[in-house]
């Protein structure tokens, strides 16, 4: 009986200070600013530690700032993501996982991290600091932006290559029904590519929302011939 009662008491204790139960104690990150943000049913404060599996969300007017080592996540406009250790299973590296909304992440070559959203892998790939912005349109349509440095962004078996400055949106499947229109060139026996990027307009590149210029670009264009 005494026994029961001390498990109860630990397990109070967890309860009470906000420690994960399920024993996974790994902190990926800090809230260096919160602003109408939650960290799971709770809203999110400044210095409050992140652990590998918070679910972190902002509201209409929210925004919300990590520090991961020295690399920093910012997520905006009704976000929603969670924070993951070791993303490709390497060391040091972390993964932000994009539900909604736009997350900015700046990496340096010290703390690698990528940002995966509806399946992509986005990760800014400079040899100094790179910074890249995602934004979640719709199931399979992504915004995405490579603001410092090049960005490469992965598909199932595609991967392209995003120059610095150039803002793109990204249509994932693009020949399979309700994933819009294909435009990229057909020819016999071409394997179908899962990505297709289509050239946004430079005004993205001096803060231009993402959102909307997605429907002002109808022509297809490759991110290796900007």
């Amino acid at each position: 009986m005494a026994g029961t009662q001390r498990l109860l008491a630990i397990a109070m204790t967890f309860f009470l200070t906000g420690v994960p139960v399920n024993g996974n104690l790994e902190a990926v990150g800090v809230v260096v600013e919160a602003n109408h943000a939650t960290l799971g049913s709770q809203a999110a404060t400044e210095g409050t530690t992140i652990y590998d599996g918070d679910r972190l969300t902002t509201d209409a007017e929210g925004t919300l700032r990590l520090r991961v080592g020295d690399a920093v996540v910012d997520l905006q406009n009704r976000g929603s993501a969670v924070l993951r250790e070791s993303g490709l299973g390497a060391a040091g590296e972390f993964a932000v996982e994009l539900t909604a909304g736009v997350v900015t992440l700046s990496v340096s070559a010290a703390r690698a991290g990528e940002i995966v959203a509806c399946g992509a892998h986005v990760r800014a790939v400079s040899r100094v600091r790179g910074v890249v912005r995602v934004e979640i349109v719709g199931p399979r349509e992504l915004l995405v932006y490579a603001q410092r440095g090049p960005a490469q962004i992965s598909y199932r078996d595609d991967t392209e290559t995003i120059a610095e400055g150039k803002a793109y949106r990204v249509l994932l499947n693009p020949t399979e029904e309700g994933a819009g229109q294909d435009l990229s060139p057909k020819a016999p026996g071409k394997r179908k590519k899962a990505l297709l990027l289509i050239a946004l307009g430079a005004a993205t590149a001096v803060g231009v929302s993402l959102a909307l210029l997605d429907r002002r670009h109808a022509n297809a264009e490759s991110p290796d011939y900007p």
